[in-house]
């Protein structure tokens, strides 16, 4: 989209007309998922978090629905709120027939205080975005955990690593379509050769073990970055830990685009047997309610064949 100061009058018909095709699927898809899912489907060992505050309860349940159609095994659901009442999430998955937990992301940071780590929840507290990497590294340190932001639909289950084992630690995360970090961050630590890496985006993480007993000096990091209230200093951590401890997903495996946020009105990739899912970055009003519409309505068509790992 032009950006805000530079829009013409097409530009905002062109917006609105895409929300509408947005809302009406949205709509549709209310209509096709009245009911509650059978618990017809086997369970996973995979441990899948969530992080969700009121505005996007909704699409908690699109994402749901993508994973109970897409995938052969139901992931144990950790649904941690922003900040949002509790009860809020609880009604969200009323839907929902298979194991699930609700809880607030100071429960997380309980968790990191009980170690000494204030740094990370002073961070927390300060940035709202910095309280998904407080939840998902205290979660990771109990169980091998993937993460996926509530804009991300499935479209079969995904390639992950092997657990660490022993006090290891082990990391795949998402690409990006473009470097979204925190600038005064990388110059200060003198890391602006991350520009020059492969982008990443932390919409979609795995993580096993502990991230601070296998990154020396993780705490007086954090105890920087904590100063920074604004958006994507959480992906820059995110972006150095992965730099020294993980790998990627492929860019064909998790699409994150905005090239096609006109076009097609149908697309290939929710059936094409390639992709495992779609961050929906700058689509999440229109084509991320289409996509899931399309999920519900022809379920699945062929399976997704995951590489090695």
């Amino acid at each position: 989209m032009a950006n805000k100061k530079n829009r013409t009058v097409g530009d905002i018909v062109e917006y609105k007309f895409y929300s509408l095709l947005g809302r009406l699927c949205r709509l549709a898809l209310s209509i096709f998922t009245r009911r509650k899912l059978p618990a017809d489907k086997p369970l996973s060992d995979v441990s899948l978090v969530l992080f969700s505050g009121r505005k996007s309860a909704k699409m908690v349940k699109a994402v749901l629905l993508s994973i109970y159609y897409r995938w052969e095994k139901i992931p144990t659901v950790i649904l941690v709120s922003d900040g949002t009442p509790n009860e809020t999430l609880q009604a969200v998955m009323q839907f929902w027939p298979f194991p699930f937990e609700v809880k607030s992301w100071e429960d997380c940071a309980a968790f990191h205080r009980q170690k000494g780590r204030h740094s990370i929840v002073e961070f927390a507290r300060i940035n709202v975005y910095a309280r998904k990497l407080l939840t998902v590294l205290a979660e990771a340190e109990i169980r091998p955990v993937l993460y996926c932001d509530t804009d991300v639909l499935w479209f079969a289950e995904p390639r992950l690593p092997d657990p660490a084992s022993g006090n290891g630690f082990i990391m795949r995360i998402s690409r990006d379509n473009m470097h979204c970090y925190h600038p005064p961050a990388l110059r200060y630590l003198n890391r602006l050769d991350l520009m020059e890496k492969p982008a990443i985006n932390c919409g979609i993480v795995y993580l096993s073990g502990s991230a601070y007993d296998n990154y020396p000096g993780f705490e007086e990091l954090l105890q920087f970055m904590k100063i920074f209230d604004e958006p994507f200093a959480e992906q820059t951590t995110f972006a150095l830990l992965a730099d020294r401890l993980g790998d990627t997903w492929s860019e064909e495996e998790i699409i994150v685009s905005t090239e096609d946020i006109h076009w097609p009105l149908i697309p290939r990739y929710p059936f094409s047997g390639t992709q495992s899912a779609r961050h929906h970055v700058a689509t999440k009003h229109s084509w991320f309610w289409r996509d899931i519409l399309l999920i519900v309505l022809f379920k699945r068509k062929k399976h997704y064949r995951p590489t090695a790992a």
